[in-house]
């Protein structure tokens, strides 16, 4: 896993230095799983601008796995309730997911690529997702490639609209 003191860029260049020594197959890997880790990190801190706690948005976190299963639960933590392809390109998210395809694939021993292949997937997947950092960075003010802010109390239920009963 990246640091995130190891910045984008440095995430980057680590991707484009794969591509660079002909290693097509890793950068395409490399790629997807960085795309994923920006999803991953913004939508941890949204979880946490909601009010959770963030041992309780590490496990809400932990319990998703994969770019669809962050997709599919934006819309719950966006403060506006929005799906994440009505705040980034749906487009930058289709590459994401059929690149994240290919990647379990290569390995889970399934089917092999041509490297001619993985090498244009990851560009895709690369400029993709610095469309969807710069997004985040636009919407959000964060885009998982920072320190994060962390909560230690929860500041749900500050306005139930059920009544709280206390049992002693």
């Amino acid at each position: 896993m990246y640091p995130v003191k190891l910045g984008f860029e440095g995430a980057k260049e680590r991707i484009n230095k794969l591509l660079e020594n002909n290693h097509y197959a890793e950068s395409l890997v490399t790629s997807v799983f960085t795309a994923e880790k920006t999803v991953r990190r913004t939508l941890r801190q949204l979880i946490v601008s909601s009010g959770f706690k963030s041992t309780i948005a590490n496990k809400i976190i932990s319990r998703l796995s994969g770019i669809y299963q962050l997709v599919e639960a934006w819309e719950i933590y966006d403060p506006q309730h929005r799906k994440l392809t009505k705040i980034v390109k749906s487009n930058d998210i289709e590459i994401i997911k059929l690149a994240a395809q290919k990647r379990n694939k290569l390995i889970h021993g399934e089917q092999v690529f041509k490297l001619e292949l993985c090498k244009e997937e990851t560009l895709k997947v690369i400029r993709a997702l610095d469309n969807i950092k710069n997004c985040f960075d636009e919407e959000y003010g964060y885009s998982g490639w920072t320190n994060i802010s962390t909560r230690k109390i929860s500041m749900l239920h500050k306005d139930p609209k059920i009544k709280e009963t206390i049992k002693i």
